[in-house]
């Protein structure tokens, strides 16, 4: 029951004590990770690797994740404002996009969203929705561009990825969304404010519309472009981690193991995946054609800096996260008032 309780705390909540264990524990996830598969990869192999690191590609990788940050603001702002959605004075806007950039304190699967999307002035179903579809936006931009790499892939006689990694992602993605989308247009009101698992899909349908929406009307289409910069730029990132290891890998072989190795999003994971994606992702690149050892250098050093690179911001944006919430507890009172 305790164990329950600490973690129904949202993150932004905790102070002090708790707020540095959860860090520890996110350090010893990955550390174990790293070290766990340094030992499959063979010690020895992995120090030599190391041993000849080309700093300048981890500046680089640095520098990939700023840029990573700025498409992701975007599509951010896409998802609140698209059909008339609430807004967020510019200052919280940030804090969130800070926390929820790196993930660690977005508390998964968008709890820091919803909350951020009530205080700017959405209901329950409509704060839900749009956390829902930013996660589907993230996926579903992903998944596109794994699409596009696999059909590369397949097309260009490339020896790797082998077919089983690269023909469900060249034969999928696209019908799953035609479908989706179809069904979003078709059943949404149909399930809107029902009760139990009905209302579920009905926030899976409305938020299946609201991504919709942002590929057919090009007013959006600057969202649109924000998810693809986010994804487009983190992946280079991982290159570069890979790079400063001595492996420079073909873009499109990296995108297929990226994408299949990117089992959930640093927003939506536990801890940003921490210990998770430190494991699926060097498997997925070493199947893709990588080499076992620079394939865990490259993402530890990915991982430490997607990670703990945005921490001081994110940190830095918790007074005004929390006082967000104080003005949600606010005004509800004023209604009950």
């Amino acid at each position: 029951m305790e164990v329950r309780r600490f973690w129904s705390v949202p993150h932004v909540e905790r102070h002090g004590a708790e707020l540095a264990l959860l860090i520890a524990l996110a350090v010893l996830l990955e550390l174990a990770a790293g070290v766990g598969l340094a030992y499959v990869a063979g010690f020895s192999q992995v120090r030599a690797v190391v041993g000849d690191v080309h700093w300048g590609w981890l500046g680089v990788l640095a520098g990939a994740l700023v840029v990573s940050f700025a498409g992701y603001l975007l599509a951010y702002q896409g998802i609140f404002r698209v059909e008339g959605g609430p807004k967020l004075p510019r200052r919280q806007m940030h804090a969130v996009v800070a926390a929820g950039f790196g993930g660690l304190l977005a508390h998964g699967w968008g709890a820091l969203d919803k909350k951020a999307l009530k205080v700017a002035g959405a209901d329950e179903h409509n704060a839900k929705a749009r956390a829902t579809g930013l996660a589907g936006l993230e996926l579903a931009v992903l998944a596109l561009g794994g699409c596009g790499a696999a059909i590369a892939v397949l097309v260009s006689g490339l020896g790797a990825p082998p077919p089983d990694f690269t023909l469900p992602w060249a034969i999928i993605p696209v019908p799953a969304m035609v479908i989706g989308f179809w069904a979003a247009e078709r059943y949404r009101d149909r399930f809107r404010g029902r009760p139990g698992w009905r209302g579920a899909v009905g926030i899976f349908l409305e938020a299946g519309h609201l991504i919709r929406e942002l590929f057919v009307r090009p007013r959006w289409g600057w969202a649109m472009l924000g998810m693809a910069l986010f994804w487009a730029a983190d992946a280079f990132a991982l290159w570069a981690g890979l790079a400063a290891f001595g492996t420079r890998m073909n873009a499109v072989t990296l995108l297929v193991g990226y994408a299949t190795g990117m089992v959930f999003t640093r927003r939506t994971a536990p801890l940003a995946g921490a210990g998770i994606l430190a494991l699926a992702l060097p498997a997925c690149l070493w199947y893709s054609g990588a080499s076992l050892a620079a394939a865990v250098a490259g993402v530890f050093a990915y991982r430490i800096l997607v990670l703990w690179l945005p921490l001081p911001v994110a940190l830095a944006s918790l007074p005004t996260l929390r006082t967000m919430g104080e003005r949600r507890i606010a005004q509800a009172e004023r209604k009950a008032a």
